[in-house]
C-alpha cells in the first residue's frame, strides 16, 4: 500500500542533460527540439557533393514554380541555367530571399513587394546570350590574375589607401537618432 506522500515521478528521459546532469525545464526541451532552417548554407562551393545535388534539386523545383508563376521569366531563363554558376548564384539569391520573405514571422510590411521588385531587377541578368532553348554553350572561362606585387604597391601608396580619414557624412544625423532612442 503506497503511503500518502508518494508522487508519480515522470520519466527522466529528456528532462536531464546527460552531459551536465542539469535538470531542464520545458522551455529548454522545446528549444532543443526545434530546428531552425539554416539558409546561410547556400554557398555552393562549400557544400559536399551530396548536399549540392540535393540543394540543386530543391532550387530546380523552385525555378519551375518561378517560371509557372511569372511566365515572363522564360524569355530570360534558358533550360541549361543550372550549368552556369553565375545564373545559379542569382537564382539562389532570389530563392533564399523568397523563402525568408514568405516564411512566417517576416517583420517588414513591404517584404513581398520588395522581393517582387528584386525579381524584376535580377531576372534580366540571368539571360544568356550564348545559350538558347535548344542549345547550351559552355561559359567562356577567363583567367583572373591577382598580381600580389601590384596589390601591395597599390595598398601602400595609392590615394585611396593613404588619404586621411574624413568625418562620416551622416555623423550628425546618427548622433541625433542615437539621442532620440
Amino acid at each position: 500500500m503506497p503511503d500518502d506522500e508518494s508522487y508519480d515521478i515522470p520519466p527522466m528521459d529528456g528532462l536531464v542533460d546527460e552531459d551536465t546532469g542539469e535538470i531542464l525545464d520545458d522551455l529548454d526541451i522545446e528549444e532543443e527540439e526545434e530546428e531552425e532552417v539554416d539558409l546561410s548554407g547556400w554557398v555552393w562551393v562549400v557544400m559536399e557533393p551530396a548536399v549540392r545535388r540535393e540543394r540543386l534539386a530543391e532550387l530546380r523545383t523552385w525555378v519551375q514554380w518561378l517560371v509557372r508563376t511569372y511566365p515572363w521569366t522564360l524569355t530570360h531563363l534558358t533550360p541549361c541555367w543550372y550549368q552556369h554558376k553565375d545564373v545559379c548564384e542569382l537564382l539562389t539569391a532570389l530563392f533564399v530571399s523568397w523563402v525568408r520573405t514568405y516564411s512566417p514571422g517576416s517583420k517588414r510590411d513591404t517584404a513581398e513587394v520588395e522581393w517582387i521588385d528584386a525579381l524584376y531587377r535580377t531576372v534580366p541578368r540571368i539571360a544568356l546570350k550564348e545559350c538558347t532553348a535548344q542549345k547550351h554553350t559552355d561559359p567562356r572561362v577567363r583567367e583572373f590574375r591577382d598580381y600580389d606585387r601590384a596589390f601591395e604597391i597599390y595598398s601602400k601608396v595609392s590615394d585611396d589607401m593613404t588619404d586621411k580619414a574624413l568625418i562620416h557624412p551622416g555623423l550628425h544625423e546618427m548622433i541625433r537618432q542615437g539621442a532620440e532612442q
